[in-house]
């Protein structure tokens, strides 16, 4: 009878314990949207200002805000910066879980699971390589269509032992669109791209070949797996191609810029 009339109170405390709070821990988090080909790793920022949260997007050492914070009853909800999506979770004591809602440059809404860890650092791979390949610079990147049609971007990346930052670059002539943050891992020869922001969620997973290209497989939003390669380049130029190549642009890829390489 006595241990029952201890156990009686523990077992009271266990719903407050697992219980949902009324705003995140703050705190940097590994947070991700899932696509069909894997995980889109980014860095959430939790901070309390005032009796409010802040949420934070932090790509290559900057933090972005995000609007319209709002967490009440177990769950938060925002508007990420930079087209990155609305976001809504449950909030837990060390968790995040939820989706986001993003409008793609077609203004078509698709909805991703999210999640999100507190005080976890690592991108693709948790535990990172040591001899790990380079894969700074500018890349020519292409993904196939179903249609077979080939649109060539650029892709300016850097890298510190084996993170990887850099950007997809905009059509700077046409003076639109902005760059897509990417943020990376390589692990040996295997190469892990993913960015969200300008109404997409970009996915890339490959192996540096023995032509030193960049081979795998492109997935964006919902799509399915589309065959890709990067190929290094040197300098950019437009194309006189490139209308014709917007015609069968896959939806991320717009606009682009087209480029030639020069011997």
């Amino acid at each position: 009878m006595t241990k029952l009339r201890l156990l009686i109170p523990l077992l009271a405390l266990l719903p407050s314990a697992c219980a949902r709070l009324d705003a995140p821990t703050p705190g940097d988090y590994r947070a991700y949207v899932e696509l069909r080909g894997g995980q889109v790793p980014f860095v959430l920022r939790v901070s309390n200002e005032g009796a409010r949260p802040q949420l934070w997007l932090v790509r290559d050492g900057d933090a972005v805000p995000a609007t319209g914070v709002q967490s009440k009853e177990g769950a938060i909800s925002a508007q990420l910066p930079n087209g990155s999506g609305s976001l809504q979770a449950t909030i837990r004591r060390k968790t995040l879980k939820g989706e986001v809602r993003i409008t793609d440059p077609q203004g078509m809404t698709q909805t991703l699971p999210f999640a999100a860890e507190l005080n976890q650092s690592w991108r693709f791979v948790e535990q990172a390589g040591t001899d790990n390949a380079d894969v700074s610079g500018y890349w020519q990147l292409e993904a196939i269509s179903p249609n077979h049609f080939a649109t060539p971007v650029i892709m300016q990346l850097s890298q510190t032992h084996d993170a990887i930052d850099g950007q997809l670059l905009p059509d700077s002539a046409l003076e639109t669109g902005q760059p897509l943050q990417l943020y990376g891992q390589v692990n040996g020869d295997e190469v892990y791209l993913g960015g969200l922001g300008q109404g997409r969620a970009l996915l890339f997973k490959g192996k540096v070949n023995a032509q030193g290209e960049l081979q795998g497989d492109l997935w964006t939003n919902l799509s399915t797996a589309q065959p890709a390669v990067a190929r290094h380049t040197t300098e950019a130029t437009l194309s006189e191609e490139t209308e014709a190549l917007r015609q069968v642009a896959l939806p991320w890829a717009v606009p682009t810029r087209v480029i030639e390489q020069t011997q």
